[in-house]
């Protein structure tokens, strides 16, 4: 028969009964193992490890705690206490930076604004000088036109004359009129033109306008402090660290078979 294998679990923080041994108390630590067993493992899952009592331990623990609580107390503590009284600095700096940023941006955009209204009258301005000046050239050539026509009427009006009355001299005189005009056709004005040509795409140039925007983002990435010289670097030191639950992490394959687990 095959040898059932099961999963080795980890113990929860707070766990005081064996997983392998459900009810037995955990009151002994196995020191290769570095994890609490009850009076069953040491014949089955600690088979052949050194184990002890707990009570025996706890003593060795409780300097490393009670150093920790004083490190953390006079260090790590202090330490957040002026991070925290820092961060109200930071924040009226932060404010103030961009609230600063915010009204620089505000003036630029508003002088803009103000340019722009200037260059738009002034391109007005030239706009409606040039179509009085047109609306003036328009207007006299007009009147010039009228002006020769009703010569040419009147003009018509002798020429009809002389032929009604048959005078040989009158006659004469109308040709002589008409190969030697004494008025020409007014000639039409060249008027002023303009044209205006907006630009399909202005964003780029209100950019360049306006000025150059740079950030940068650097939030949320805790600052690297440098190191002293002459400081020695602590290594971090591994602890076994409990879990919320318990948690399996690999198979494990029992030594003995269920018959002689069964004896002890």
């Amino acid at each position: 028969m095959a040898t059932p294998t099961s999963q080795i679990p980890i113990r929860i923080k707070g766990q005081t009964t064996c997983f392998h041994h459900k009810g037995r108390k955990l009151d002994l630590y196995c020191e290769k193992c570095q994890e609490l067993a009850c009076p069953k493992c040491p014949s089955s899952i600690h088979k052949g490890h050194f184990v002890c009592e707990l009570s025996e331990i706890s003593p060795q623990k409780e300097p490393d705690i009670k150093n920790f609580m004083d490190r953390t107390k006079k260090n790590n503590l202090v330490q957040i206490g002026k991070y925290i009284t820092a961060t109200d600095t930071l924040l009226k700096d932060n404010t103030s930076t961009f609230d600063k940023l915010s009204q620089q941006l505000k003036s630029q955009t508003d002088k803009l604004k103000q340019e722009l209204d200037m260059l738009t009258s002034q391109t007005l301005s030239l706009y409606n000088k040039m179509k009085e000046e047109n609306t003036n050239l328009i207007k006299k050539y007009k009147q010039d036109l009228e002006m020769y026509e009703k010569q040419l009427k009147q003009q018509i009006q002798e020429f009809k004359a002389a032929f009604q009355r048959g005078s040989h001299i009158q006659i004469y005189d109308a040709f002589c009129e008409i190969l030697s005009p004494t008025h020409s056709l007014p000639v039409k004005p060249v008027l002023g033109t303009a044209n205006f040509t907006p630009k399909k795409c202005p964003q780029d140039y209100l950019k360049k306008a306006l000025g150059k925007v740079s950030t940068s983002h650097d939030m949320g990435q805790p600052s690297k402090q440098k190191q002293q010289p002459g400081t020695k670097v602590k290594k971090a030191v591994t602890a076994n660290k409990l879990l919320p639950q318990t948690n399996v992490v690999e198979e494990w394959k029992s030594p003995c078979d269920n018959d002689s687990m069964s004896h002890h």
